[in-house]
């Protein structure tokens, strides 16, 4: 065990988030045992805490909501780091991350670039491009992120959170009502400094957001495959962002992980609940008014389970 590389995620606030962080370490202790993990928590339930090789204490300074990921670096204990969404599971030993991200200071996988003309929903393309004199900027999912203490890294996490304070200034969309998103931030902090993608092919960390057809995926073994804008992927590190956590396969497994790693299951009425909620949210994909209809489901299922939970 290298103590001086390490995968660090954030799981706080709502028990869902700290539940999908013991996922996350059930799968982490599972397919890669000797990389230290630490949890950015406010959780005290050694059953969470003790899954993790450090636990350091969630800093509320720091802002809500994704907010907190742009002071990763305050937070990793290690030289080399490797964060990891706490709504991912992991499929290998990531012995491809670190050497994909070798040499780099900041690193995130993807190969698409956003270009004029081109839009996004959460800020101006062009108007990014001329105010920071850049020619494209970085497009991909936030599920992971490499850095090392560096002072290159360092100027980038400057630069990142110049670019928060001044969101509004800049233009910059809400991400869920609760300021601008980590994608966004970054993508401009990194054209800013020059660094770009970099491409994992179809293993790396991958969501399946728009994918067709079936996603099959086994966390025991370690395996995942589904296709997705035209290409067949086997990520090492499966994100499951948004409402996408209500794919059952997600749930399935996390129940399967649990069962492995602690000698106890998901209950078959939650694993029922679940899989109801999978089929109203693959509904939801195909047609707008049965989205809404599963939305209004899942936010009363919540507010039952939440009065449940505290009676």
């Amino acid at each position: 065990m290298d103590p001086s590389r390490g995968v660090i995620t954030l799981a706080y606030g709502h028990k869902r988030f700290i539940e999908q962080a013991r996922s996350l370490a059930h799968s982490l202790h599972l397919h890669a045992p000797n990389v230290p993990r630490t949890l950015v928590t406010d959780c005290n339930d050694p059953q969470i805490t003790n899954l993790f090789t450090n636990v350091i204490a969630y800093r509320p300074e720091y802002g809500s909501g994704v907010r907190q990921k742009i002071y990763l670096d305050q937070y990793s204990p290690y030289d080399e780091t490797l964060f990891i969404d706490s709504d991912c599971l992991v499929l290998g030993n990531l012995d491809s991350f670190w050497s994909a991200f070798r040499g780099q200071s900041f690193g995130v996988p993807g190969f698409r670039y956003l270009h004029k003309g081109e839009t996004d929903e959460l800020f101006n393309v062009d108007d990014a491009l001329q105010r920071f004199n850049v020619v494209s900027l970085p497009k991909f999912n936030g599920g992971t992120y490499y850095f090392d203490r560096s002072s290159e890294s360092q100027e980038l996490f400057k630069t990142a959170r110049h670019i928060l304070e001044n969101a509004k200034s800049l233009g910059l969309g809400e991400f869920r009502r609760n300021g601008p998103s980590d994608e966004t931030v970054y993508s401009l902090a990194m054209a800013i400094h020059g660094v770009g993608l970099t491409w994992m092919g179809a293993g790396g960390m991958w969501t399946p957001v728009n994918y067709k057809g079936k996603l099959s995926l086994d966390a025991i073994s370690g395996s995942c495959l589904f296709e997705k804008e035209g290409r067949k992927l086997s990520p090492e590190i499966v994100h499951f962002p948004g409402d996408y956590i209500y794919a059952f396969p997600y749930a399935r497994e996390r129940a399967r992980l649990k069962k492995k790693m602690e000698g106890r299951g998901t209950s078959p009425h939650k694993l029922a609940v679940a899989f109801a909620a999978s089929v109203l949210w693959q509904c939801s994909r195909r047609s707008a008014g049965l989205a809404k209809v599963g939305r209004v489901s899942v936010r009363a299922y919540r507010q039952l389970s939440s009065k449940a939970a505290r009676s």
